[in-house]
């Protein structure tokens, strides 16, 4: 019966929320050398993989508003991590290029995200890490389908 009590009391959200403090901690330290802030470093990150994406598709995968994907890149380019280029045909819209800079820092920024992953499956094995995504991708995706529901109710 306690069991069941114990449970009732957790909260999801309590623990990630605080996994999500710890994380930025860690982040804001290990970045604090290359003048970038998390939220900068995970815009990077998806830039490596997703180069010469649109502002605007930007904003809509990281599921951010434009305004702050504005700030974002603003910084990132002000700290010589990214240009902006205009798109042939369309004068009011640029693709976002990583910088040299950017390429030489981007295993770095990769080990660190690494590490932090690292840090927090430690002591896990294999099938117990599996199972670990598979519960975070279906909290995710319960996540994702809550807001959606409350964008179509507005």
């Amino acid at each position: 019966m306690k069991n069941n009590h114990d449970n009732q009391r957790r909260s999801a959200g309590r623990i990630i929320g605080e996994l999500s403090r710890a994380a930025l901690t860690y982040f804001q330290h290990e970045f604090k050398i290359y003048s970038i802030g998390h939220a900068q470093v995970r815009t990077l990150h998806f830039l490596a993989q997703n180069e010469g994406i649109s502002q605007l598709e930007l904003a809509k995968q990281l599921k951010l508003d434009k305004s702050s994907v504005t700030s974002q890149l603003s910084i990132l380019e002000r700290n010589g991590y990214i240009g902006r280029e205009k798109v042939a045909g369309d004068a009011r819209m640029f693709q976002i290029v990583l910088t040299d800079k950017t390429r030489k820092i981007l295993p770095a920024l990769k080990m660190i995200f690494l590490s932090w992953t690292e840090t927090l499956l430690d002591g896990f094995d294999e099938e117990e890490r599996a199972e670990i995504f598979a519960y975070l991708e279906r909290m995710h995706e319960n996540a994702s389908n809550r807001l959606e529901v409350i964008k179509t109710t507005k």
